[in-house]
């Protein structure tokens, strides 16, 4: 009896062993309905992170404003403000990663319901590649506008008498390198999400 029993064990473990092997294989190999869904899945997730983290860097930008007293003599100071509205580049930032915001509620709501009617097609992914490439040029060049202008702030620029003011502004320099942070890891997000449809795309287009 003992025997038969372990006999049965083995068996319906081996089946149950059987079928995960089955659903992680589709998974690596990107065919069938469950690796679609877990595809759209991970689509969605990305898309919440990207929403996430372009949000939290548009706040810590928006909210960067600090006052202080500069002396220019030995008996004269005066008081100066830092706010990000002062300088274009910061201004672009803002609204740049205000529209990536927008676009990942927009994709990520498309790319939900998708997942949700179990539609997801290849011509869509085509799309949200395309966009997504856009928005990435986007989140870069927003990136790089603002970190150069934050460099500047923070080393100064001899050169044309620019001089450093991260130490007069701390707490908005602070704020600045925080904002800067979310930007690279939305659009290291949005990579993610470029490298990701391509590997998509390349397993769907092979079934």
């Amino acid at each position: 009896m003992a025997s038969i029993e372990t006999g049965a064990h083995r068996q319906v473990t081996t089946e149950t062993s059987g079928k995960w092997s089955s659903k992680l294989t589709r998974y690596v190999s990107g065919s069938g309905a469950v690796a679609i869904k877990y595809q759209a899945k991970v689509d969605v997730a990305l898309r919440v992170f990207m929403f996430v983290f372009s949000m939290i860097g548009v706040v810590l930008m928006a909210t960067s404003k600090q006052s202080a007293t500069m002396r220019i003599s030995p008996d004269m100071t005066i008081g100066v403000n830092a706010k990000f509205t002062h300088l274009a580049s910061f201004t672009y930032f803002v609204t740049a990663f205000s529209t990536i915001g927008l676009y990942s509620i927009i994709t990520g709501y498309l790319s939900y319901s998708a997942l949700k009617n179990q539609q997801s097609s290849r011509n869509q992914q085509l799309q949200f590649l395309l966009l997504d490439s856009l928005i990435l040029s986007i989140s870069a060049s927003a990136m790089g506008a603002g970190g150069g202008v934050a460099y500047e702030a923070l080393k100064g620029n001899p050169h044309v008498h620019w001089m450093k003011i991260c130490h007069i502004f701390d707490k908005f320099c602070h704020q600045l390198a925080s904002a800067g942070a979310m930007s690279l890891l939305t659009s290291m997000t949005i990579l993610m999400l470029i490298w990701f449809s391509i590997c998509s795309i390349a397993k769907n287009s092979g079934r």
